[in-house]
């Protein structure tokens, strides 16, 4: 059975500094980030077939009609979601695929892709709930705001959860979190 990856944990525990480390360090690994489908407008400085695949509304709305996604949402107004294809693109080169989302959509993608892969769950945690903070005000986030307090939040729930993964990674050694996360692409 083909093993795919899901690397998760709230805002501001460093899940994309993380894999973007591992991928400077490792660059030949046989691990692939799954890229996302959006309907969102493209940033100035993204890429199409590399940050994200950028659709039209229609073309995502006939996406969902032929059921070629393996999940999605509407998220402010845009939908994200991934594609049955884009998991086997990656399978088809010989790598495992990796998503990278928030906790929310483990139990989803786990439950999905259940059976048909091996999957395995990695969830990522902050040092301490102090440094989680620091983090998330780091990224701009004020701690007075009620976008902060949600976060902070969630976090806490997420974090609650943690036992519920296969794979626990403390991210508070960048190099030790990329060796870590190596060990268990590996095993």
């Amino acid at each position: 059975m083909k093993k795919v990856f899901i690397l998760a944990g709230p805002s501001g525990v460093g899940k994309t500094t993380l894999w973007q480390k591992f991928k400077q360090k490792y660059p030949d690994f046989p691990v692939e980030k799954v890229i996302t489908s959006t309907t969102r407008p493209k940033r100035e400085w993204e890429k199409h077939w590399k940050d994200y695949y950028f659709l039209s509304l229609d073309e995502f709305k006939n996406k969902i009609l032929n059921k070629e996604f393996i999940e999605y949402a509407e998220v402010h107004n845009n939908f994200y979601g991934s594609t049955y294809d884009e998991l086997e693109r990656i399978l088809n080169q010989n790598k495992y695929p990796l998503y990278i989302v928030d906790p929310q959509w483990v139990k989803f993608l786990k439950d999905k892709l259940s059976g048909i892969y091996d999957v395995r769950t990695i969830f990522i945690l902050p040092p301490s709930e102090e440094e989680l903070k620091k983090r998330l005000i780091g990224r701009g986030e004020s701690p007075d705001s009620e976008s902060f307090k949600i976060r902070l939040k969630e976090s806490l729930i997420w974090l609650a959860e943690k036992d519920n993964y296969d794979y626990q990674i403390v991210n508070d050694d960048l190099d030790k979190a990329v060796e870590q996360l190596k060990k268990i692409f590996e095993e």
